[in-house]
């Protein structure tokens, strides 16, 4: 009688403490894509014409979800592996909590990949040098997770800590096809627009009316290499010596069938040892991105422009400039699409560099053949560098690609 006591009291408190799990509701997902292409490039002026592809898949993601609500509080768990040149294995956590007029909302994700790759760091950045060092040895994630809190009541929101604070501004839409380029691609690598990313500081976000809102971001921060998120050290300081700060401006509005964005941003380094030497070491960068977007029914034109300027005080050669604009537009014929977009970008790296120019175009369709995606995509690339630099990408890079992929979730 007592050991049918006992396992009556076992049952009843697993069951009491199960019943808090069934409030969980529990997903699996993934997904796969599977493209054809053909590929001409030409490397260089002068040099013989490459052809590629042929059919290609991706596995993509495994990703295992849960979410739960009880009253104003909400919360998610998944958990995802991924392939990027290494296997990610990755665990995220996001909640957020009303109390009165205000919502706060918060996430945390770490990385537990094999270190076979370690191309990815937090927030998606390249890991370099030290941390590229340890990651090989087979640990993915170094350090803590860097996180925000955003803080809202729908007219006023508030975000501190490492974040996207700032809208880049692109509003490009492409194809299947490998032919948008990107600005400062061989460090940055950012769409057309402002030349920001992730980095530590605080934003204030203000909702003017139903069509137009603005952001204010401050940035201050001892991370290397990240001025408003994307700028790199230029006159050789370390992160244990300088600190950045910097502010920026994001505006959105939409104003009849325009919809209109712009940010501009600044970010500067200084030392903070009191060293006499380390005091004329300094880097100032800007950056400025606008979008517009119009809707005409069915026809949609785009625009989108940015630029960026970063350079040392102590290394007077030690400039960087970049910029970059696309337009286009995108037509919908009935559930389908039909996009195309021309686009240009101009990178130079020193004050004695001259400008390596890229031209782009795509042109793509995308459907649906029951329930999965179909998009057929053209793209073309081509470089002129005024320095005549004849090397893989440099003038006269010339490159074609025709593409066709499906995709299917499940």
């Amino acid at each position: 009688m007592k050991q049918l006591s006992k396992i009556m009291l076992a049952a009843v408190a697993s069951v009491a403490l199960a019943a808090p799990a069934f409030a969980w509701d529990f997903s699996a997902s993934g997904s796969s894509s599977v493209t054809f292409n053909t590929t001409s490039v030409t490397p260089y002026t002068g040099a013989t014409a490459q052809s590629g592809g042929g059919v290609a898949s991706d596995g993509g993601s495994i990703t295992l979800s849960s979410s739960h609500t009880d009253g104003a509080k909400t919360a998610s768990l998944s958990y995802s592996l991924d392939w990027d040149g290494n296997l990610d294995e990755t665990i995220t956590i996001s909640g957020s909590n009303k109390v009165g007029n205000w919502t706060a909302s918060g996430d945390l994700s770490y990385n537990r990949d094999d270190g076979s790759g370690c191309s990815q760091g937090d927030n998606g950045t390249a890991v370099t040098s030290s941390a590229a060092a340890a990651c090989a040895q087979g640990g993915g994630q170094t350090a803590k997770d860097t996180s925000a809190i955003t803080l809202t009541d729908g007219t006023m929101t508030i975000v501190f800590g490492d974040a996207s604070h700032l809208s880049g501004q692109n509003v490009s839409s492409g194809s299947a096809a490998a032919g948008q380029t990107t600005m400062d691609s061989g460090d940055a690598d950012v769409g057309v627009g402002a030349m920001v990313g992730g980095f530590h500081g605080v934003s204030l976000g203000y909702k003017i009316s139903d069509t137009m809102s603005v952001t204010g971001a401050y940035q201050a921060s001892g991370d290397a290499g990240d001025l408003h998120g994307t700028g790199e050290f230029m006159d050789g300081e370390t992160s244990t010596t300088h600190g950045t700060t910097g502010f920026g401006l994001s505006f959105s509005g939409t104003f009849g069938p325009a919809t209109i964005g712009f940010t501009q941003a600044s970010a500067s380094t200084a030392d903070g040892t009191g060293n006499a030497a380390m005091a004329l070491l300094s880097t100032s960068s800007s950056t400025m991105g606008l979008g517009v977007k119009i809707d005409l029914g069915d026809i949609d034109p785009f625009i989108s422009y940015g630029s960026g300027t970063s350079s040392g005080t102590a290394c007077i050669t030690c400039v960087n400039t970049h910029s970059g604009s696309e337009f286009g537009l995108t037509y919908a014929l009935g559930a389908d699409s039909v996009v195309l977009l021309i686009g240009s970008t101009s990178d130079q790296f020193s004050s004695t560099d001259k400008p390596l120019v890229k031209s782009s175009m795509e042109l793509g369709y995308s459907t649906t053949v029951g329930p999965a995606s179909l998009s057929v995509g053209y793209g073309s690339v081509s470089h002129a560098d005024a320095d005549k630099v004849e090397v893989s990408g440099g003038d006269g890079y010339v490159q074609t690609d025709i593409e066709v992929a499906m995709g299917f979730s499940f």
